[in-house]
């Protein structure tokens, strides 16, 4: 059996970043989710929205590909436009 790892806090310098026990994203989401409700003068269902929302972001999050945010921003938004990739209009590449 694998051991849990939901709370476990790096050691390494290549660890993910924490905020508390959360990931730094699922945390945003939160806490996005907070301030607007408490921008809305809602405070107690904007708590209960971010916290739904980053509770669902993990499920969604969970066993997938570290940069699943920034994958997820891409193909939504179209931003941010990566760098180290080459358009995706060229087929054949010489060299």
């Amino acid at each position: 059996m694998a051991p849990d790892l939901s709370h476990y806090i790096p050691t390494r310098i290549d660890g993910g970043g924490k905020f508390l026990f959360w990931d730094f994203d699922v945390a945003g989401i939160f806490i996005l989710g907070a301030m607007t409700g408490i921008g809305c003068d809602y405070p107690i269902l904007g708590l209960l929205l971010g916290l739904m929302l980053a509770f669902g972001y993990a499920k969604l999050k969970s066993g997938k590909h570290p940069g699943l945010a920034v994958h997820l921003l891409y193909w939504w938004t179209g931003f941010p436009v990566p760098t180290d990739l080459p358009a995706s209009y060229l087929r054949e590449f010489n060299g």
